[in-house]
């Protein structure tokens, strides 16, 4: 009757639950880290949610404050649902991202299939199961040597994107993998799996250690051969001799990883016949809600549409993925999005109702100003300070430049790929709920846009779930009853003065990243 979505985002852990036989998401929960007591005692700086540290672009969070929020998650689903008739699981996870596993890894799986191990908690049960202590994340960007080295291991920048769909970029897996291994001496060595977060979070549930990759998140490793979903294995072992058995198999994103485990249906009361599934990255499983273009505003941007699965972007701007449930499409990921928008907010001391209150306010108003506090991919640039084209500094202007310019950006990069048909777009994430926003970018991709459900990509996981049952449900029809029927049209009069800004944004910002 239910299934579950999971999903381990930069700044939580979100479960949803869906009611697949009347087509309802019954209930969303979810964990903010920074809202956890145990952060105070972590290596993760509560307010950057990242372990501090010397290296520019080193980004890695604390594996611990995972499983917290994963057992915490789980007691309030506990209070407010009956677990046991939940079906099926699908997991969601920020993408890249990743944890090193030492061989005690296999003797802690096994303990969580005895019943008492319900009497302590995974951090107990897992304490000494990792050959690193971090988890590499999404945001890092010190590794653009070892991006080379796959790039030209493949022979060249158009090379690597035939065959992976991506030029290398500096946050992909195989690139952070190779980087700590040539970095942290024996780390190879002692590492006797490598995760990605999703498949790390299978393999907690059925207490499995042969849970595959799934191609959907392999597609973001640089490791992958696109088309073929298998590993490349020059790329491969260009990073270690024997990667392939640490990484494990690949399979498809709907594949199984197994029943849930004894600790679950002891601690929780999950039912001994859930499925879990093996899951898949959080754009993926975003993209399960809606099959045309998504708009998802979180920490980063990321815009995705649909193309052919031998559509490749030789530019290197965008990279080429499949979805939670193995269909391909086109990702175009900008790293400084919401919490630039947030830091504005913030330098001026405002919330979130005045935010809505000065984009009414200055609907007309169009300023120019670009930033990028961190390494950018769309397009790919260099961080740089806030520039102003305009007199004075001011929250007005600097909250709808701000939003005008990280938003014009995505859509003048993304151009080409939907310049043939007029896009068919949804949005999704936190910004999602200001109409003002939405209002924006109707006008900058000058098309109606529609509003995807609350929950993201841990309802986007709950969809895909269904498909692990075998039953025969129309996941077209659930995902129709599941979105919002708010449309929001574009105002054609101010579409002049946005294609005037847009033109004058994109001069000033290459102007301003070629110097």
């Amino acid at each position: 009757m239910f299934t579950l979505g999971i999903d381990l985002s930069t700044q939580s852990l979100t479960l949803s639950i869906l009611n697949y036989k009347n087509f309802k998401n019954e209930l969303n929960i979810s964990v903010a880290f920074n809202s956890l007591e145990e952060i105070n005692n972590s290596s993760m700086n509560k307010n950057t949610l990242l372990v501090d540290s010397d290296i520019e672009g080193k980004a890695e969070q604390d594996i611990n404050i995972f499983l917290i929020a994963l057992d915490k998650a789980f007691s309030k689903l506990k209070d407010k649902c009956n677990i046991s008739l939940i079906d099926s699981i699908q997991i969601s996870a920020q993408q890249h991202g990743h944890v090193y596993l030492s061989e005690n890894y296999k003797k802690n799986l096994e303990y969580l299939k005895q019943k008492e191990s319900a009497n302590k908690n995974l951090i107990e049960i897992l304490k000494d199961s990792y050959s690193y202590n971090g988890a590499p994340i999404w945001r890092t960007s010190c590794t653009e040597k070892e991006a080379e080295d796959l790039r030209k291991t493949a022979g060249g920048k158009e090379k690597m994107i035939q065959i992976t769909g991506s030029d290398s970029p500096l946050r992909f897996t195989g690139a952070v993998i190779k980087y700590y291994f040539d970095n942290n001496k024996n780390m190879s060595e002692n590492t006797y799996k490598i995760f990605l977060l999703n498949t790390f979070i299978a393999s907690i549930l059925t207490a499995k250690e042969d849970v595959a990759v799934d191609f959907g998140n392999g597609s973001g490793m640089s490791l992958m051969d696109y088309s073929k979903k298998e590993w490349n294995d020059n790329l491969l072992n260009s990073v270690s001799k024997d990667l392939k058995n640490k990484l494990g198999n690949i399979k498809n994103p709907s594949s199984e990883a197994g029943y849930i485990t004894t600790y679950f249906i002891e601690k929780f009361g999950f039912d001994k016949n859930c499925i879990v599934g093996i899951g898949s990255g959080d754009n993926p499983e975003t993209k399960v809600l809606y099959k045309g273009d998504i708009l998802s505003l979180g920490t980063s941007f990321v815009y995705m549409l649909n193309i052919d699965e031998n559509e490749r972007d030789f530019s290197g701007v965008s990279n080429a993925m499949y979805d939670g449930i193995g269909n391909p499409f086109m990702i175009f990921c900008r790293t400084n999005g919401a919490m630039l928008w947030d830091s504005i907010m913030n330098l001026y001391g405002k919330n979130y109702k005045d935010i809505t209150d000065s984009l009414k306010e200055n609907i007309n108003n169009l300023p120019l100003m670009l930033w990028q506090k961190e390494n950018e991919s769309v397009p790919i640039s260099k961080s740089f300070d806030i520039k102003r084209y305009y007199e004075k500094a001011n929250f007005d202007s600097d909250y709808k430049g701000i939003v005008l310019s990280s938003l014009s950006l995505i859509a003048e990069y993304s151009k080409k790929f939907n310049s043939s048909k007029k896009a068919d777009l949804s949005v999704t994430g936190g910004p999602a709920k200001d109409i003002e926003i939405l209002k924006i970018i109707a006008n900058i991709w000058q098309c109606e846009v529609k509003i995807l459900p609350s929950g993201g990509a841990s309802l986007g996981a709950s969809i895909a779930a269904i498909l692990l049952l075998k039953e025969n449900i129309d996941l077209d029809e659930i995902r129709d009853a599941l979105r919002d029927k708010t449309v929001i049209e574009p105002d054609y009069n101010l579409s002049k003065k946005y294609e005037e800004y847009q033109k004058n944004m994109i001069e000033k910002f290459e102007e301003l990243t070629k110097n």
